[in-house]
């Protein structure tokens, strides 16, 4: 059975089309002033971090921060079933990044796309 890649183009059979693992990784980055690391951190967690495990083929999430200068930047790593999982949490165009109401008044800027990365393998 093919199946619609990251991108678009047909491909094999993903694992979780194969019944089990995720398929999709979807990889957001921003940054915020140091001084609003601890806050932003607890506000990512109950709006991106609460939809996205309330969202149907999402497999898990993970925040990832380092500090650099006087900023700290953010990863927010989600695992996913497939592109449509994706859909159900982003909407139709999976590339853009979501925001949130407030998340401009700890961004540094809202980056406007988010990096999808197929699911090869699991050590």
């Amino acid at each position: 059975m093919a199946a619609r890649g990251v991108d678009g183009v047909a491909g094999t059979e993903t694992e979780a089309e194969k019944g089990g693992r995720p398929s999709v990784a979807r990889v957001w980055h921003g940054v915020t002033p140091k001084t609003k690391r601890t806050e932003f951190i607890h506000y990512v967690g109950v709006t991106s971090m609460e939809e996205i495990r309330n969202t149907n083929g999402n497999r898990g999430a993970w925040l990832f921060t380092r500090d650099v200068g006087d900023n700290t930047e953010f990863l927010l790593v989600s695992l996913w079933d497939s592109e449509d999982s994706i859909k159900r949490f982003a909407g139709d165009d999976i590339r853009k990044a979501k925001y949130f109401k407030r998340d401009s008044e700890y961004l540094a800027e809202l980056e406007p796309s988010v990096t999808h990365f197929e699911v090869s393998g699991k050590v």
